[in-house]
């Protein structure tokens, strides 16, 4: 997990080398539901939510006046589910305030109802939680935003045989602070 954070923390770095005067940094928080849905083959599916919260850093690097990339470290507790996840945000400027978000989530599940999870199955399966995000966001002025985002889960926690599956997709609700703009 070290390994993780040192290589996304170089690659948020070394990104910003190469347009650092329109790259800003700051901090985000916010609302997060984790919705899991277990399915089991035949039998059906069981959906639970969770709401807890978020909270992270962020660079948002300006590729032109309408387009930037914001990589993001993230943090999400809800109920006995962690997620630590690095995600990498295209947006597009609609208007000087409005943006449409998009790009991947790649977290790592952790807390008791993840381990129960692993535990029961008997290690079949991964923590990683691969997600596509879409989302909006709005500056309400030169450093206060808000934004919301849905991640829809693509892999499986379950990677053993049989047919059952355990996903957890993602709402985040939050505000977050540029310092600099």
């Amino acid at each position: 997990m070290k390994k993780l954070m040192l290589f996304a923390a170089a690659a948020v770095f070394s990104l910003t080398n190469v347009n650092a005067q329109e790259t800003t940094f700051g901090a985000l928080a916010g609302l997060s539901i984790q919705s899991l849905t277990v399915d089991i083959g035949g039998i059906g599916s069981v959906s639970d939510s969770e709401t807890g919260f978020h909270i992270g850093g962020f660079a948002n690097i300006g590729i032109s006046d309408q387009f930037s990339v914001q990589p993001e470290v993230t943090y999400a507790m809800a109920g006995d589910f962690s997620m630590i996840s690095v995600n990498a945000i295209a947006k597009y400027a609609v208007s000087d305030e409005f943006n449409v978000q998009l790009g991947p989530q790649i977290g790592f599940a952790g807390g008791d109802a993840f381990d129960a999870f692993d535990k029961s199955t008997d290690g079949d399966s991964t923590s990683m939680n691969l997600q596509l995000a879409a989302g909006v966001g709005y500056d309400i002025n030169e450093n206060i935003f808000v934004q919301a985002r849905y991640g829809f889960q693509l892999n499986d926690h379950f990677t053993g045989d049989g047919d059952f599956s355990w996903k957890v997709n993602t709402i985040s609700l939050g505000v977050g602070y540029k310092f600099g703009g």
